[in-house]
């Protein structure tokens, strides 16, 4: 057993969706830090502590804060914020790397974030659920020969952000 699966997970969102995720898999009460663009589930996230933002993280503020894992994703997080949360020595958390590049990749995210905190309850029956309705909703939007739309769908401004 590793030391972050001999008690209970201290988790530190790094990422917008992945904190909504950690709600969704019923993990909010082990969710101990949080960046100010995690926002949402408004009523639940306001009683967590905030570390900045996703490129932007304070990690003196982070590491007090004693996260056992640590939730980033490769295109929203700094490399750099990686590296120095390693070379936390003893300290460092379990750091959980995330990478949906497409819909159905979020079954792959939701089942990984299962695995990882599968020791407590509740969250093997959340993700099994979860994922059924993501297959669902992913069998409503798939492609059945009809004409592609090429679409640029923006998601913030200063500087413009897109989807690709």
């Amino acid at each position: 057993m590793t030391r972050a699966q001999a008690r209970p997970p201290r988790i530190a969102s790094l990422v917008p969706s992945l904190t909504e995720l950690v709600f969704s898999l019923g993990l909010g009460t082990h969710l101990v830090a949080r960046t100010g663009w995690c926002i949402h589930p408004a009523p639940d996230v306001q009683r967590v502590p905030k570390i900045g933002g996703t490129k932007t993280v304070n990690l003196a503020k982070l590491r007090r804060l004693r996260p056992t894992h640590v939730l980033v994703n490769v295109d929203e997080n700094r490399r750099e914020t990686v590296d120095a949360l390693r070379g936390w020595g003893d300290d460092a958390p379990e750091i959980v790397v995330t990478h949906p590049r497409a819909p159905e990749d979020n079954l792959a995210l939701v089942d990984q974030l299962a695995t990882t905190f599968a020791g407590c309850d509740g969250v093997a029956e959340r993700a099994q659920a979860l994922g059924a309705d993501l297959t669902r909703a992913l069998a409503l939007t798939a492609d059945r020969g009809s004409a592609r739309w090429r679409v640029l769908y923006l998601v913030w401004h200063a500087p413009w952000m897109t989807v690709a």
